[in-house]
């Protein structure tokens, strides 16, 4: 609570704080807040992984139990080594850049038009690590609906370049907080003016990014997809568009803004919205939120509330820190959580189990006003990145 105090009372967010039922501490800014600003930018409100975020796909063509087109046990047990051959996870990358990374590239940074220190940091490493998974609650399934269609999903964002992107101007932040005379740069709240160099400096590198990060989740995708195609033959339906969204991330909206003068009324301005995870939930908009590995996943459609910056939860949120849900949670508990489940039960990614994570299922009934349920998705597949 002290954290949503320190973010309501810094001047950075007009209006109000918004918490969505997932929320828990972060750095910087608590995990599961949406904000609003005309003025500033907190490189620690979006975080270090710039442009995390969700996509998923669905193949009408594959059922997990139904008609001649199941996906059977040995297939199962074929896509999950596949996908862990073929797509790094943890640390690890490519040793050279995929096919399309080098014009994919090209192409974020001509059209994001980022400043030098993008520019200068876009090293061979940053090459190899686009289309890779990277760790923590990083994830790539294969799932189930409640027709039994057969979804593809994973979770990841920007890698060590937005890491480092967003390191740099957090230290930037501090020394314009402390040359202002606005902080003195021992928190992690720090924050530039919109207007400042330092401020539309920032604003470029994180698009370039978000960008980065949306494009990371596209080669996954088309990897995992070819990897099913091999397999058993069938690929997405022709026309059918992945949803690829972020919720970690800062962007330009036209929002709509309460008008104290006109109960019951709003006015429309453009405002800088952040979601510290958290995922847009416009009208209509579809969303992803998943919980943990052994609980599956909900595909939503945004209801547009605008008291909550039209946006709802990213997740199930943790319950427990990863300290520990280490020391807490039995091996064996963790196993027996998964069983069913094509996945690693590693005690390394015990911190990762069912049980350090809210009740998925309360967060949605918390959230009944900010979006409705489209599908509700069950884990087959599981791959998770770990040391």
């Amino acid at each position: 609570m002290d954290q949503l105090i320190d973010l309501a009372d810094s001047g950075i967010a007009e209006h109000y704080v918004s918490v969505m039922p997932d929320v828990h501490l972060g750095k910087g800014a608590t995990v599961g807040t949406v904000f609003a600003s005309s003025n500033y930018v907190c490189p620690n409100a979006v975080g270090v992984d710039i442009g995390c975020g969700m996509c998923a796909i669905p193949l009408d063509s594959l059922s997990a139990s139904k008609g001649s087109k199941v996906l059977s046990g040995k297939q199962k047990d074929e896509i999950f080594k596949l996908i862990k051959d073929e797509i790094p996870t943890g640390f690890n990358h490519y040793s050279s850049p995929q096919p399309l990374a080098k014009s994919l590239l090209e192409e974020i940074t001509e059209s994001q038009n980022p400043t030098a220190y993008i520019k200068s940091s876009l090293s061979s490493k940053v090459s190899c690590q686009l289309g890779t998974l990277g760790g923590g609650n990083h994830f790539l399934e294969v799932l189930a609906d409640e027709s039994d269609r057969i979804w593809l999903m994973l979770h990841s964002g920007s890698r060590h370049i937005g890491k480092t992107t967003a390191e740099y101007y957090n230290q930037l932040a501090i020394t314009q907080m402390q040359k202002l005379g606005t902080g003195n740069g021992k928190g992690d709240l720090n924050y530039m003016r919109i207007d400042s160099e330092e401020g539309q400096a920032y604003l470029s590198d994180m698009l370039w990014c978000q960008a980065y990060a949306l494009n990371n989740r596209k080669v996954m995708m088309g990897k995992m997809i070819d990897i099913v195609r091999r397999v058993t033959g069938f690929t997405p339906k022709e026309g059918v568009e992945a949803i690829n969204i972020h919720h970690n991330y800062c962007k330009c909206e036209s929002c709509k803004v309460y008008n104290p003068s006109k109960p019951g009324q709003y006015e429309t301005k453009p405002m800088w919205i952040t979601r510290k995870g958290a995922t847009s939930a416009k009208l209509g908009e579809y969303g992803i939120i998943p919980g943990s590995m052994g609980v599956g996943s909900y595909i939503v459609r945004g209801l547009g509330n605008a008291q909550s910056w039209e946006s709802c939860s990213h997740g199930a949120g943790r319950k427990l820190s990863r300290i520990k849900a280490k020391n807490l949670i039995k091996q064996k508990d963790f196993v027996s959580a998964m069983d069913g489940i094509v996945c690693d039960t590693d005690g390394r990614l015990r911190d990762e189990a069912p049980q350090a994570y809210k009740d998925l299922n309360k967060v949605m009934a918390n959230q009944g006003e900010l979006v409705e349920i489209v599908h509700r998705l069950r884990p087959l597949i599981n791959v998770k990145g770990f040391k």
